[in-house]
């Protein structure tokens, strides 16, 4: 029961990624804190995606099932086209963020990991490429936010262990975090500009 609390919470937060997309807002941005945009690579795939998703519903019009079922699968068509782009606008609206206060890991609707700062020994650019099998499972404390290709360059180092929800409600403990931005550099000298010891 728990993953479908979970999935239905994830629907609901992508339709509310939309309309934040829709009025040009971010989300958890505030004071001092910088948004850390991801997955630009990522965007020709959600709008295939998704434009695969309209076609696909008007293409089950043209075929006649009766008028009940051909407006029900036009309605499902419809509302996966909004889900894919959804979750495109959530990457957008719900960038990783870094303040003084903490350092938060998210990707779309799916993940929000906060990480005080206090608990953050460093961030570093890496680039690593993953074995997309080994990058499924939590190994050696390690949580690959494996959402852009298996593909990171950031990693947060962690002086206390911190729990990671899962998109379906699974937990892990974990202390290193891999993640990947767009720009990773300006990530890391925003991470050193808005160390607490310097404000």
């Amino acid at each position: 029961m728990g993953a479908v609390r979970s999935v239905l919470r994830n629907e609901s937060r992508t339709m509310a990624g939309l309309w934040l997309y829709v009025r040009r807002r971010k989300d958890g941005v505030d004071g001092d804190a910088v948004a850390v945009p991801y997955g630009a690579n990522g965007k020709s795939i959600f709008i295939v995606l998704a434009v695969v998703s309209a076609v696909e519903a008007g293409l089950f019009w043209l075929i006649d099932f009766g008028l009940v079922v051909d407006l029900l699968l036009l309605a499902l068509g419809v509302y996966s086209a909004l889900l894919v782009f959804g979750v495109y606008a959530g990457t957008v609206v719900r960038p990783h963020v870094i303040s003084s206060r903490e350092v938060r890991v998210r990707y779309s609707s799916f993940y929000d990991v906060r990480i005080p700062r206090e608990n953050v020994v460093a961030l570093r650019h890496v680039k690593e490429s993953h074995d997309p099998l080994k990058a499924q499972k939590f190994r050696d404390g390690t949580w690959l936010s494996h959402d852009n290709f298996y593909e990171t360059n950031l990693i947060a180092e962690l002086r206390e262990p911190i729990t990671v929800t899962r998109p379906l409600g699974a937990t892990e403990t974990v202390r290193v975090v891999k993640f990947q931005a767009d720009d990773p550099k300006a990530a890391v000298e925003a991470y050193e500009r808005l160390s607490p010891d310097r404000i």
